[in-house]
């Protein structure tokens, strides 16, 4: 399994986190919304009141790596916190069938932190035991308002939407926990996928299906889920489940728990 491979699905991760952000501040009786494309730039305009955000991501399914057999993914665990106001990230990844690989990262005042075991150490030159520290290049913008920045993301989604070779489509309206929700879906075909990455050269040969679950009630997400059904890795998917106005703690670690790269 390559580098180039994983790339879209990745970044089709990351990409879509930035979309299911939600506000902190809700509605009482939102109006209700039928067109998809609306139901999607809707999520993104409540990024503006967004305060504090946690997600968890769970997987299924397992994936096909040349020489190294099929990983078993059910047993990956993701999860994530953002401080909007303070531009803090926390971040982890547990992955036992992944060769034991874990990531703890944080983004704590214009500097990186983080700590991996597994393969991945050595080409991040990381320690399994303390934080390297690695502050952001200066002037860079930081990962917080990158995602928040909601202008940018309302003309970048809506751009990237009419772009999209079979446009989103309004399933039926499902429950969300004790929430109702819109459900918006965008499948992609093999072909499809090869049309968009045709400048991209990711590699990633199959099917890619997007579901978004929106509550109805003040259009904050609730969940994202990518199924991905492809030749050389096999089929897989990710859900990421999502809450708002929650308690976040996010500090630079120790002096002593830390190291230079």
């Amino acid at each position: 399994m390559t580098r180039r491979a994983l790339a879209l699905p990745f970044f089709a991760v990351l990409a879509s986190l930035a979309v299911v952000l939600g506000a902190c501040n809700s509605t009482p009786a939102a109006p209700p919304l039928t067109d998809p494309k609306e139901i999607l730039t809707k999520a993104i305009v409540t990024l503006r009141d967004v305060k504090t955000a946690e997600f968890t991501g769970s997987f299924t399914g397992s994936v096909k790596a040349p020489q190294l057999g099929d990983f078993d993914l059910s047993t990956i665990k993701m999860s994530g916190q953002f401080d909007i106001p303070n531009k803090k990230v926390k971040f982890s990844l547990d992955a036992p069938s992944l060769l034991g690989t874990k990531i703890d990262a944080l983004v704590v005042d214009q500097t990186a932190y983080y700590k991996v075991a597994g393969p991945a150490a050595i080409s991040l030159h990381a320690s399994a035991d303390k934080y390297t520290k690695v502050p952001l290049p200066s002037g860079a913008t930081d990962p917080v308002s990158q995602v928040t920045d909601v202008a940018t993301l309302t003309a970048n989604t809506q751009t990237q939407l009419d772009k999209l070779p079979t446009p989103p489509v309004k399933k039926a309206d499902e429950k969300c926990g004790d929430q109702d929700c819109y459900h918006v879906q965008i499948a992609l075909t093999a072909a499809d996928v090869r049309k968009l990455d045709a400048a991209g050269g990711s590699g990633f040969d199959g099917a890619l299906t997007i579901d978004f679950w929106t509550r109805k009630s003040d259009y904050r997400p609730a969940r994202i889920g990518f199924t991905a059904d492809t030749l050389q890795m096999g089929s897989f998917g990710i859900n990421f489940d999502l809450k708002y106005d929650v308690n976040v703690s996010v500090d630079a670690p120790p002096a002593d728990q830390v190291v230079s790269p």
